[in-house]
Order: structure tokens, then C-alpha cells, then sequence
């Protein structure tokens, strides 16, 4: 048998119930209603005496299904009473934490995902974007406030305008939260980065990427060619703890100004050697530099999945004859994007007189677009003879 209570002023929903029956009401949420959510985890616990209340979503007819679902086998009322915040809470999205802040087909359309770098946030409103009411810079400010919530080393937040587009491979953004101040410092895989976040290409997804391939096994004075480095996370990240020497390239001035802080901010053991130049000019038969490093590069990685695969040619130049490794990161569609990306390296390298000696690691990094995938190919090349 329950009770409904009363009040004038409503703030939350509580279940009533005696001390010593609070461990059966859990047990009996986790089983008889499958562990759904009915407490307030944001609204402290309550204790009245021999009683104790316990906080209710404010949902009402997730508060139906509780009654109906566990009334005729535990006593307990339904009180309103003022609710007191807990102050140790850690929301655990921002949907989570614009509850009752926002309308519920506004909840429905928030991003579910965003890019943390530094004290930075990019978020992309792809599904807010798509409604017409004069509120929608509102509810982007009041996503931003929530996202600044739950990671309190957020201190900016941009709303992603664009994607990735031109030579420099740039994003527009438009400032939502904080200060548009772009600059910030990114901690990764124990290194530091430094860069503008619209003046230069950087990416947080491929922290687990950039891990695996800095993790390899590199021989002793291994020569590496990184030809789209940008501010150096896979050169810097190889060159921390291996004794390697690094030719990093980059197109782009500020990328190129932003490589050279990084390697001076970071303790690396191996050498980097930054270019601010297109990898292609090395093809020049005027290239003192591209005449230098021709057959004599180890490994390349070639971190540009648009692209890469026009650049195959000048792998080939720099490859050491005698075989060589390159990380190849393309966009592949579906089905079979990994077959489809090996097939596109082996009719070009055919061309250039190499061949695939062996694959040693083949996998999708993350999902790019419904119809396509981001992939990278570990590969040994050899020329034929």
C-alpha cells in the first residue's frame, strides 16, 4: 500500500521508506525493474528520522512504472520535498546534465560526442542545426556550459562550421563559450603539443593510433620520413624513446612554426629534423635535399587518408631498396574498405617497380562517413628485381 504526499512547492520527487526496508527497495529496482533509471543521482539522499527518501528523475511516468512495478511488494510513499544538490556528482554526458534544463526534443538532438583538445572543446550541432526555432544559439550556449561541467579542463568551447577543407586541411570555427583565445597546450601519450586549433590540423582520435605506431619496434638510427607531420604527434611521440632521426614535413607555416616549439618543449631521444615544404618538391632532380634522402628512408608514414595514396611516388624515391616500412592511412568505402585500400597501394607501387613483401598490421582505425572507413595498412615494400 503506498501514499501520495503533498506540497505547495514542489522541487523533488522522493520515495519514502523505513531504513530497514531501503536495501530490499534497491534490490528490488535492479531486479523486478532491470536496473532502470528512477533515482536522482544529482539530489542528495534524504534521512527523516527512522525514514529514509530517496530522489525520483523527474520523469512522470518513469514514477507510473516504479508504483505499478514494485507497490504491492514493499511499503514506501511518494513525497515532494526540496531537494539538496550532491555535490560530488560527476554527470556522465551532457544529456545527463541539461536534464530538466532543456526541453526533451532538445535533449534528443545534442551532440553525443566532441573533440577535447587542451582546454579546448569542438563541437559539432549537425542535429540542432537542423531546427528553426529563434532558440537555437540558446541551447548551443547551454551545451557548452554543460560540457564545460562535466570536464572542468575545458575553459573554451567552438562550434565546428565546416570540415576539414583546403591545402592545410582547416576547420572553421565560431566561438560559443569562454574566450577565442585558439592556442592551448594537449597532453598525449605523456608529450606535449602546442598549436592553434584554427590555424593548424590536429586530431585527439588517433591518441591510441599514434601510441601503436610510436610503440613499434625501431632498429637502432632508424631514418624516418613523416610527410604530413603537422605539429608532430607521431614524430615527436617516435622520437621520445627511440634513437631514431626524424625528416618531418609540412605544408603548412603555422603547423611548421608550431612542430618546432614541440620539439623544443619535449625530451625526446632521437633527432627531429622539420621541413616547412610539400613532400612532392622532393621529386625535383634540383632537390639538394629530396638527391640527399633519395633510397635512404627506413620507414614513412604517410598520415594524410585523402590523399596519401598521390604520394606513393615519392615513397618510392626516398625507400631504401632494400625494403622499407610505410603506415598508410587512407579513406576506404564499405564493404571490405581494407582490401579496397591494399588494391589502390599495389596497382600504383606496381607502377613505380615495388610490390607489397608483407603486411604487418592491417586494420580499421574508426569509422569516416556512413559509406567509408579510415584505415591504416603497416606495410614491408620491396623493388622487384
Amino acid at each position: 500500500m503506498i501514499h501520495m504526499g503533498k506540497s505547495n512547492k514542489v522541487q523533488t520527487q522522493f520515495v519514502k521508506i523505513k531504513q530497514d526496508s531501503a536495501e530490499k527497495f534497491l534490490k528490488l529496482l535492479k531486479k523486478k525493474l532491470h536496473n532502470e533509471t528512477f533515482l536522482d543521482r544529482r539530489t542528495k539522499v534524504k534521512h527523516e528520522g527512522v525514514y529514509v527518501l530517496f530522489p525520483l528523475i523527474d520523469d512522470a511516468e518513469k514514477v507510473k512504472m516504479l508504483i505499478g512495478g514494485i507497490s504491492n511488494q514493499i511499503n514506501f510513499d511518494i513525497v515532494s520535498a526540496e531537494g539538496v544538490a550532491e555535490e560530488n556528482y560527476k554527470f556522465h554526458s551532457i544529456e545527463e546534465a541539461l536534464v530538466g534544463e532543456l526541453p526533451e526534443n532538445i535533449l534528443e538532438l545534442i551532440p553525443k560526442s566532441y573533440d577535447i583538445i587542451g582546454k579546448i572543446a569542438i563541437v559539432e550541432f549537425d542535429q540542432i542545426n537542423t531546427i528553426t526555432e529563434k532558440n537555437i544559439l540558446f541551447y548551443k550556449k547551454k551545451v557548452a556550459e554543460a560540457l564545460v561541467r562535466i570536464n572542468k579542463s575545458v575553459e573554451t568551447v567552438y562550434e565546428k562550421l565546416s570540415e576539414v577543407k583546403g591545402r592545410y586541411r582547416l576547420k572553421d570555427l565560431k566561438i560559443i563559450y569562454g574566450d577565442d583565445n585558439p592556442e592551448t597546450i594537449h597532453k598525449e601519450n605523456d608529450c606535449l603539443f602546442k598549436l592553434d586549433v584554427k590555424k593548424t590540423y590536429f586530431t585527439p582520435r588517433l591518441v591510441f593510433e599514434r601510441k601503436r605506431v610510436s610503440s613499434s619496434s625501431f632498429k637502432k638510427q632508424e631514418t624516418i620520413v613523416d610527410m604530413f607531420t603537422g605539429v608532430g604527434p607521431f614524430s615527436i611521440q617516435i622520437a621520445k624513446n627511440n634513437d631514431v632521426k626524424i625528416y618531418a614535413f609540412d605544408v603548412n607555416p603555422s603547423a611548421y612554426k608550431y612542430l618546432i616549439k614541440n620539439i623544443d618543449i619535449n625530451k625526446i631521444k632521437g633527432k627531429i629534423i622539420p621541413h616547412n615544404m610539400d613532400v612532392k618538391t622532393l621529386l625535383n632532380p634540383n632537390s639538394k635535399l629530396g638527391n640527399y634522402l633519395k633510397h635512404k628512408i627506413d620507414r614513412i608514414i604517410m598520415n594524410l587518408p585523402e590523399q596519401s595514396v598521390n604520394f606513393l611516388d615519392v615513397a618510392c624515391f626516398l625507400m631504401k631498396k632494400s625494403s622499407g616500412i610505410i603506415h598508410s592511412y587512407q579513406f576506404c568505402e564499405k564493404p571490405n574498405p581494407i582490401k579496397k585500400g591494399i588494391e589502390n597501394l599495389s596497382t600504383i607501387l606496381q607502377k613505380s617497380g615495388w610490390y607489397i613483401e608483407e603486411i604487418l598490421k592491417s586494420k580499421i582505425v574508426k569509422p569516416f562517413s556512413p559509406k567509408s572507413d579510415l584505415i591504416v595498412l603497416d606495410l614491408k615494400l620491396k623493388l622487384f628485381a
